[in-house]
């Protein structure tokens, strides 16, 4: 299977850099690769998910700011993919960053 879309005003560009709106689009016509892509985007572990739109675009999900991750939550229908991952990533940044409180820290001259 190829990684780069073949068809349309995107041909050449790779799966994993079309918006989850279009991707979508594609499912909803019956495109299987774009159902794939869709699925992969929903069932990776939100340490592997990449933001794929606007100035934070190729940044890792979990390290965005949480000030950032919460407009999103405010600012998307609570079905979008970018709800869905903005609220994975907070849920692992609270978790990672509870591990973190329980930790001893010592120093060593």
């Amino acid at each position: 299977m190829s990684d780069t879309i073949d068809f349309g005003v995107y041909t050449g560009i790779q799966w994993e850099q079309l918006s989850s709106e279009y991707l979508h689009g594609l499912a909803d016509m019956g495109n299987s690769r774009a159902q794939a892509q869709l699925d992969s985007m929903y069932n990776s572990p939100i340490e592997d998910q990449k933001i794929g739109f606007g100035k934070y675009v190729g940044y890792k999900w979990i390290d965005l700011k949480v000030d950032y991750l919460y407009w999103i939550l405010e600012n998307v229908d609570t079905n979008n993919i970018k709800y869905i991952l903005a609220t994975k990533a907070l849920r692992y940044i609270e978790e990672y960053n509870s591990f973190q409180d329980d930790v001893d820290v010592i120093y060593v001259d």
